[in-house]
């Protein structure tokens, strides 16, 4: 009797949690909304100023249907309902070819669309295509046939990664920035001479107009290699470390329900997907001239997302079942590392091409071999990550215990009592 009045308490958390988001994400997009009006009045540009206001209220309806999924299977558990358990079907490859075929679909479809002045607004349900067709294809190709417990399970840690992980991501992130002004700031006031030179910099920025002269202004700091070791410091260790502990958040809410390492890593990979699935619908709402490259690169970056939480997750799963710390550990480094090395080649990459751009007349032929070399080796990591989760999912597949048919029957009622 105590046990199902903690299933039902964890129930009402759940669909109050679903409710509440809900009402924040009705907020946010009035105030997208408005805030389109207000801009249109100032640009008389409606296409430049409502288009990513309804692109954002379109990514916020699809976050809002998953997170209501989650509500109602919470009010079905809270009923007293049957629990179902999560089923993810292996994905054959005529389905991804047809996931594929429609990911490239979508995207040479909002970018067309996106370059004609009248026929911009049907470029919605396209770019939700190209940003939540990659993420679902992913997830199928990492998560076939194995468990992840029940649906309700499964949906919510899916919103989790999409809510709570982002969250305190950001969170996290903002901090360790406040940090490092606050340690730039100190550095600057040790040195008179240097922060007479960045005020006098700040006091000029104000005054030009064009991107040249910014250009000009700043160069000698974003060439200087101090901004590449503070890029690849943030961004290579401080980003993976924050945001693969917000992503492994909703796998150590289920630790007590772990019972083999692939369960781990189908709830983590879930996680995942929902941190990426936020990330690009966010990041892809202004469309500009590079919409495509951006709709593309976010793919990547989804399977990045997935595949790291779901070492972590797979970590922990393992960890749960030997009752060991080593196993979580090793997850952990798994999926950072990944994290870093990719965060890692972005920014080398971006810090090479910036310098090419500065040299001008003069090309600068190192420069030039470094962004070559780090974007073909980027390259090679986004063909390797499907590769990556089929072979992980080839192997979890292979060690999970097969159960006798009788037990096969029996697990609706197992999932009916712990969520």
């Amino acid at each position: 009797m105590e046990q199902t009045q903690r299933k039902d308490w964890a129930a009402i958390v759940l669909a109050g949690l679903s409710a509440l988001t809900l009402l924040v994400f009705l907020a946010v997009g009035i105030l997208a909304l408005v805030r389109g009006v207000a801009s249109l009045r100032e640009t008389g540009d409606a296409a430049l100023s409502l288009l990513p206001a309804l692109l954002t209220i379109s990514a916020l309806l699809l976050l809002g249907v998953i997170i209501g999924r989650m509500g109602w299977l919470a009010l079905r558990r809270f009923q007293d309902k049957p629990a179902e358990p999560a089923q993810f079907p292996p994905l054959s490859i005529w389905k991804g070819l047809i996931f594929f075929g429609g990911w490239i679909l979508a995207i040479v479809a909002a970018t067309l669309l996106n370059a004609r002045p009248v026929l911009q607004w049907f470029s919605l349900p396209f770019y939700l295509l190209a940003i939540g067709l990659p993420v679902y294809g992913l997830l199928r190709l990492g998560l076939g046939g194995l468990g992840a417990g029940s649906k309700l399970r499964a949906w919510g840690t899916l919103s989790a990664g999409m809510t709570v992980a982002p969250l305190l991501s950001g969170l996290g992130e903002g901090l360790a920035i406040l940090i490092l002004v606050l340690v730039f700031a100190v550095f600057m006031g040790l040195d008179p001479q240097r922060l007479a030179a960045i005020q006098a910099l700040a006091e000029q920025l104000k005054t030009v107009t064009s991107q040249e002269q910014i250009m000009a202004l700043v160069a000698p700091y974003l060439s200087n290699p101090l901004t590449l070791v503070v890029g690849l410091f943030f961004l290579s260790v401080v980003t993976p470390l924050v945001e693969e502990t917000a992503k492994s958040l909703p796998v150590w809410a289920a630790w007590r329900k772990l019972d083999s390492p692939a369960q781990g890593f189908a709830l983590g990979a879930l996680s995942g997907a929902g941190f990426g699935l936020v990330e690009g619908l966010l990041v892809s709402a202004t469309p500009n001239a590079t919409w495509g490259t951006t709709l593309a690169v976010r793919a990547a970056s989804s399977a990045m997302h997935i595949i790291t939480a779901g070492l972590v997750g797979w970590g922990l799963g393992k960890a749960a079942q030997q009752k060991r710390v080593l196993p979580a550990l090793v997850g952990y480094l798994l999926g950072m590392s990944i994290h870093g090395i990719w965060n890692a080649c972005v920014v080398v990459m971006v810090y090479a091409s910036v310098l090419t751009v500065l040299s001008g007349t003069t090309p600068n032929v190192l420069a030039v071999l470094v962004a070559l070399s780090v974007l073909c080796f980027l390259a090679l990591l986004i063909l390797a990550a499907p590769i990556v989760l089929w072979v992980i999912n080839r192997q979890l597949r292979k060690s999970q215990p097969v159960m006798p048919a009788a037990e096969v029957v029996e697990q609706p009622q197992i999932e009916n009592v712990v969520i």
